[in-house]
């Protein structure tokens, strides 16, 4: 047995949050207690641009229906699990797939379902632009159909593994509790507005770039040996000679196409991995650092406190902090 809820349902707490010209709005709320576990947090710049979180699972399979009171484009970032998708409009359907990202418009009266299995973990971010500010992108951007343009009801433009770059400010964006006040308030609309920009941005090997197919299956291979050895990894020279590309196009590529460095993606996931090993086990800060790879403890503080906003010693105080408040 299935449960549909409506747009307005979740949204209750800030009904006109996804309009983009309701006033400036933060803040964060557990909604439909009654249909599971589900945090979601919001913050609407005032100027066009809207973006909420959604985290949880719900007791029993739901079917979700919305219905959109206007244009804009929007941008959906999946880091939870697969998201099955149904335009009732157009009479399409599709799967939103873990770690992906789409963007595309929406037409004012689409009509829409997302169905969410029982006791599925979903978690997702999701970005609403305004129609005055995503035709000012089109002038400036690679963007190809501006709203006015667009043929379906729900046009997506791009469907891709999100971008590391794309994955650590949304990292950043989740980890606002750090900051209190209107502090959090400018950190949150700071990397809110670079992660647009960031995506808006973005190039597209195929438009820019002579890369063949050999060559994205070679960059996607660098990409999995750089991952696999976070602690001993091979040398630009060493990592060319193993995918079987050159450096200048192993280099280039890899920062179209994920957005980083190979060294950038590196220090990146030993961060991550870093923090996972801090929050979930008794390691101190130096053995963290040890375990994924850094040799200096200054240099893994710096770069953890530039990743995620507070230092590693800070993050082991607030574990502590929580470990003992539950006894």
């Amino acid at each position: 047995m299935s449960i549909t809820l409506t747009n307005h349902d979740f949204l209750e707490i800030a009904p006109e949050l996804f309009s983009t010209h309701s006033p400036r709005k933060i803040g964060n709320a557990k909604v439909l207690e009654e249909f599971g576990n589900i945090h979601f947090s919001y913050f609407n710049t005032g100027n066009g641009i809207a973006y909420g979180s959604f985290d949880g699972y719900f007791n029993d399979e739901v079917h979700l229906h919305s219905w959109e009171m206007e244009e804009q484009s929007f941008l959906y970032f999946n880091a939870g699990e697969t998201l099955h998708f149904k335009s009732i409009s157009d009479n399409r359907t599709f799967d939103i797939q873990p770690k992906s990202m789409m963007q595309g418009f929406i037409q004012k009266g689409l009509r829409s379902l997302g169905f969410y299995e029982k006791n599925k973990h979903y978690s997702s971010h999701s970005i609403v632009i305004s129609r005055e500010l995503v035709e000012s992108f089109s002038k400036e951007t690679m963007l190809a159909h501006p709203l006015s343009s667009a043929q379906h009801m729900f046009q997506i433009d791009d469907y891709a593994q999100m971008m590391h770059a794309q994955k650590i400010l949304l990292n950043q964006i989740q980890n606002k509790h750090i900051f209190q006040g209107k502090l959090q308030e400018l950190f949150v609309e700071s990397k809110l507005l670079e992660l647009v920009y960031c995506t808006f941005q973005k190039p597209y090997l195929h438009v820019k770039e002579n890369f063949s197919l050999d060559d994205y299956k070679a960059l996607h291979k660098a990409k999995e040996i750089v991952l696999n050895n976070l602690i001993t990894p091979p040398s630009l020279k060493e990592l060319s000679h193993l995918c079987a590309l050159n450096e200048f196009k192993l280099k280039k590529g890899f920062k179209v196409l994920f957005g980083t460095t190979v060294y950038g993606m590196l220090h990146a996931h030993r961060l991550a991995e870093a923090k996972n090993l801090l929050e979930h086990n008794d390691m101190s800060v130096q053995e963290a650092a040890l375990h994924v790879g850094y040799k200096s403890l200054s240099h893994f503080s710096k770069a953890f406190k530039e990743c995620y906003g507070i230092f590693p010693i800070q993050l082991k105080k607030e574990r502590k902090y929580f470990y003992n408040t539950s006894l």
